[in-house]
């Protein structure tokens, strides 16, 4: 209550209002004015009892312009093709590039200690995954995307490739991908510690 001023004149506490305080708001129920008529949105209209020059079944001739021809074919004979899933790569090969890539960059890095046996594991379910056919084109192409940013030294850039999979591709890549995620900070902060090294 340090902030708290009484005055006589003012009957309001002046103080700052905390983050859940309700906002303040004047009502003077004299401000309104009533040269304006109210909208009465509740009212029924009225049934008109005359017979009236038109009957219920006639229409007022509406000039309407046709409606013009489509000239877009029918969805059922669009064929919609993914870009993504149209990539050409040698499984295989990559598998191997990127499993050599990632065991040759975990077994460099002392400094991850206990932490290296976990992120094999985790090296070997990805293995596992992508020789059962359980990964898909894109994936392989990120991941080895992702191993030549680690390899080139590059690991803001393998950090990104990982949060787009980890978002795009989650139920496919969320058990093993830990794993590289500790390779990738692992990366970033021995090159921090590089960068204050040279300052």
């Amino acid at each position: 209550m340090a902030n708290y001023d009484s005055t006589v004149n003012d009957t309001k506490a002046s103080y700052d209002p905390g983050w859940n305080d309700p906002p303040k708001l004047t009502y003077n129920p004299q401000q309104t004015t009533p040269n304006r008529p109210r909208n009465f949105l509740n009212k029924r209209v009225a049934f008109p009892l005359s017979g009236g020059t038109s009957t219920p079944g006639q229409t007022p001739p509406v000039n309407l312009p046709p409606l013009p021809a489509s000239s877009t074919p029918p969805v059922q004979n669009m064929i919609i093709t993914n870009p993504k899933e149209d990539i050409d790569i040698d499984s295989d090969s990559a598998l191997e590039e990127v499993k050599d890539i990632l065991i040759s960059f975990l077994d460099s890095s002392q400094e991850l200690g206990s932490k290296a046996a976990s992120i094999k594991k985790r090296i070997e379910n990805m293995e596992n995954m992508w020789t059962s056919g359980k990964l898909n084109k894109q994936v392989q192409v990120q991941m080895k995307d992702l191993a030549y940013a680690l390899k080139e030294d590059n690991p803001n850039k393998a950090d990104e490739i990982h949060k787009a999979l980890m978002v795009d591709h989650v139920s496919a890549v969320s058990t093993w991908m830990p794993g590289i995620k500790q390779l990738i900070y692992h990366c970033i902060a021995c090159s921090e510690l590089l960068a204050i090294d040279k300052e």
